[in-house]
């Protein structure tokens, strides 16, 4: 390998090595890091791909061509290989991606980082990375500009700190400094292979010891940031290496809810199948990811620990709880998170189809695993138990927190502080009295905490006060709990289950938010529940001591199956006796006189005796935005977010030559008035259309001195030289009796030179002068 092709390989995988940098810094947006193997992979084909297609001798034109042509075909493969038609993408995968982008656009606008890696997020990042990859080699190879070649990456960079968490900073920005070094340093020493004159062998070895002094400078600058940084004042207190994380650390484990994509997922009414669960016909039951028990007023959310799952699962329910038991082998698809679906209460796990599966029995969430995420997002199969209780109204005590330890109720009544005199929902995390006061009309005749609870879900079932509507808002904070209630009283699963819960807490009742899916669609041939996207429903659940968590759903057109006896309602979900239930019985299942008696005893039929709601907030509670799985639609729906990405693309794209335009006509009226600057500025462009010619101006060289070597080494003649050289010539020399002459002259010349060369001059270079910004300068 000859110096200067050792010194161009270095430079190509320095340049690669930065682009693998810039994605892989991208890792604090999201929750984990599941998506860089598919990113990277296809980063590094675009890099490969311009290399190649450079060293062929392919124009700027034809590469950008075959590139975005490439594009389309590997991320099709990668991302989405199901839906291609050989190997092309088909309908299914625009229908696909559309509505990917469409949700990963959704969380993007309600959450912040880190996010949930939605499938929608791993297509933007694969087009960045592709995209990324091809200017950089363009920058650095074509436009020979080592600062322009770190541009891309940069900017992906910046991106990602602005709007990422402060995880790992110092350590991203040492290896991203010493990743554009290696650029610079390995550019440079290409550029001395190239361009200098060695002697004998000094050429390897000049381009060696520049690699060499480079990269220790570089290994050196990465060490200091790394070691000394974190000692100076003002530095992050997080370690660059956490070594409880090496050890395991605690075994709790920070999941995010799901909330907001099974919202997504509801407005956008998808049809792709999610998963499908083979079990008898009249088992259907819903199939529940997890709940959230902690609000603060503005999301619900859950910070957990879970334990390993092997066989049979202990429960808090009495035993005495009639129970059925319930076998499913689910088969998952598109679940793009670690939760599980299952019937509650999971029981026993018979096969988790080789993937290790942990579960936490407060929250009855079943996960997968961290080692085995990447696996389990393929599709797997499982096979599990649940026992399902079969609650009547005798089953539920008068008061639900009769007995309770008083940690367990805290927990699950808490709610943000209430609204001061000066303090609204609006601007402060409080929670305003009105909802509450609301909340005790509502049940003001109520006996029991049952009775409260059915009292809560029949006034959102009152098709005169409440309309199920998908176009809301995908918001549940305080301040549109209140807007919810008294003004729109229009929303869907998220704005009736998360309301009734936090209603109920601000009675003392323990509630909290279940998410997970409707049972789906039977499929006699299959013998199995097909279950979408449009299936996806969260709903409250209520703690009744010695009972357990008993579920209601003030959702209009939703129940749950075999719930009669407790809810009053029939079972409905999406498609399936969705009209019934909006207009219920005020008569309330018959309370027992037990019920009465221990009522009566009790807290009475307000909020509960000794309830001090501003002292129930758990300030243990962590702090963690919510994140959803990644259910898909099929819709093709119109999407905002992309769209505007595109537009911001082509402005970018646009801005160069609109810069230029706009510089040059500003330029041109400024000098108007001036004969000898329009000739000189006539005299610049011709320069510079000549030199795309290889015969740039010198700068000791008159316009003569140039003329007469344009014409050695250019043997056609080139219309206007003669007459633009002569001009410049009389107007810095000499002193033109009529300047305005000549220096229209001059202009007239240099537009009939400009037009020579650009019919000489391939496509591929004009366009690259057309968007290159260093030829943008500012007006002077």
């Amino acid at each position: 390998m000859s110096p200067r092709q050792m010194a161009q390989t270095a430079a190509e995988l320095a340049l690669a090595a930065l682009s693998v940098v810039a994605m892989i810094s991208l890792e604090r947006l999201f929750v984990d890091s599941s998506f860089l193997a598919k990113v990277i992979t296809i980063t590094l084909i675009s890099h490969v791909l311009a290399i190649v297609l450079r060293r062929l001798g392919a124009t700027l034109m034809v590469s950008t061509l075959v590139s975005a042509v490439a594009s389309v075909f590997v991320i099709t493969n990668v991302l989405y290989p199901d839906t291609a038609g050989v190997f092309l993408p088909s309908r299914a995968t625009f229908d696909l991606l559309g509505n990917d982008l469409g949700d990963a656009w959704r969380i993007y606008t309600d959450q912040s980082a880190p996010v949930p890696v939605a499938p929608g997020f791993v297509a933007v990042l694969a087009f960045v990375g592709w995209w990324l990859a091809h200017l950089a080699d363009w920058a650095a190879f074509r436009l020979r500009s080592p600062l322009e070649s770190l541009a891309p990456a940069l900017s992906v960079f910046v991106f990602g700190a602005l709007m990422g968490t402060g995880d790992n900073g110092v350590r991203n920005g040492a290896v991203f400094a010493g990743a554009s070094a290696a650029v610079l340093i390995t550019m440079r020493a290409e550029r001395q292979a190239r361009e200098e004159s060695w002697v004998g062998n000094g050429a390897r070895r000049g381009v060696a010891t520049t690699i060499r002094l480079g990269g220790v400078s570089a290994v050196m600058a990465v060490l200091v940031g790394v070691v000394v940084a974190p000692t100076l004042p003002g530095a992050a207190d997080d370690p660059i290496v956490d070594f409880k994380q090496i050890t395991g650390g605690p075994d709790s484990r920070t999941v995010i809810s799901p909330l907001v994509e099974i919202s997504t997922s509801l407005v956008q009414q998808s049809n792709f199948e999610i998963f499908s669960v083979a079990v008898n016909r009249a088992d259907n039951d819903y199939w529940r990811l997890m709940a959230l028990n902690s609000f603060d007023g503005n999301v619900w959310r859950r910070s957990s620990k879970f334990s390993d799952i092997r066989g049979p699962v202990g429960s808090d329910v009495d035993p005495s709880i009639r129970r059925r038991t319930i076998t499913q082998t689910i088969t998952t698809r598109r679940l793009g998170n670690i939760y599980l679906p299952a019937a509650y209460e999971v029981s026993a796990v018979t096969d988790s189809g080789g993937i290790g599966l942990e579960y936490e029995k407060a929250t009855g969430a079943l996960v997968v695993k961290a080692g085995d995420q990447d696996r389990a997002r393929a599709g797997f199969t499982y096979t599990i138990e649940s026992s399902v209780p079969d609650f009547e109204p005798s089953d539920l005590p008068a008061d639900s927190t009769a007995g309770l330890d008083p940690e367990f109720v805290a927990e699950n009544t808490a709610l943000p502080p209430s609204c001061g005199p000066n303090e609204s929902p609006a601007t402060s995390q409080c929670w305003p009295d009105s909802v509450s006061a609301l909340a005790r009309r509502i049940t003001s005749g109520a006996t029991t905490d049952h009775e409260r609870a059915l009292m809560l879900q029949n006034y959102f079932l009152d098709p005169t006060l409440f309309t199920y509507d998908l176009d809301v808002a995908l918001h549940e904070n305080v301040a549109d709990v209140e807007d919810f209630l008294f003004v729109s009283r229009r929303g869907y699963c998220e704005q009736f289950s998360s309301t009734f819960a936090a209603m109920a807490r601000s009675l003392g009742i323990p509630a909290r938010v279940a998410v997970g899916f409707t049972w789906g669609d039977w499929d006699e041939s299959r013998g199995e529940y097909i279950v979408r996207g449009r299936n996806a429903h969260a709903w409250p659940e209520v703690y009744f001591a010695g009972a357990g968590w008993v579920a209601f759903d003030p959702t209009p057109g939703r129940a749950r199956p075999q719930d009669a006896d407790i809810t009053g309602l029939q079972a409905a979900q999406f498609g399936v006796n969705d009209g019934a239930n909006r207009q219920v019985s005020t008569d309330l299942p018959t309370t027992t006189t037990t019920q009465r008696a221990e009522a009566s005893a009790g807290a009475g039929a307000g909020v509960k005796s000794g309830s001090d709601l501003s002292a129930l907030k758990d300030p243990t509670l962590t702090d963690q935005p919510t994140s959803p799985v990644t259910p898909p639609s099929d819709t093709g729906t119109g999407i905002p977010g992309p769209l505007k990405a595109l537009a911001l693309l082509i402005a970018a794209v646009l801005a160069v030559p609109l810069a230029r335009t706009v510089r040059r006509a500003s330029l041109h009226r400024r000098i108007s008035g001036s004969p000898l600057a329009r000739t000189e500025v006539a005299f610049d462009e011709a320069a510079a259309m000549l030199a795309m010619l290889g015969l740039p101006h010198r700068p000791n060289e008159t316009p003569l001195e140039y003329e007469r070597r344009i014409s050695r080494e250019w043997p056609q003649p080139i219309n206007g030289v003669h007459e633009l050289m002569r001009a410049v010539t009389v107007m810095r020399y000499g002193r033109p009796t009529e300047p305005l002459v000549v220096a229209d002259d001059a202009c007239r010349s240099s537009a009939q030179i400009v037009d020579h060369c650009r019919s000489l001059v391939g496509r591929g270079k004009l366009t690259t002068r057309f968007l290159d910004p260093r030829r943008v300068k500012a007006v002077g």
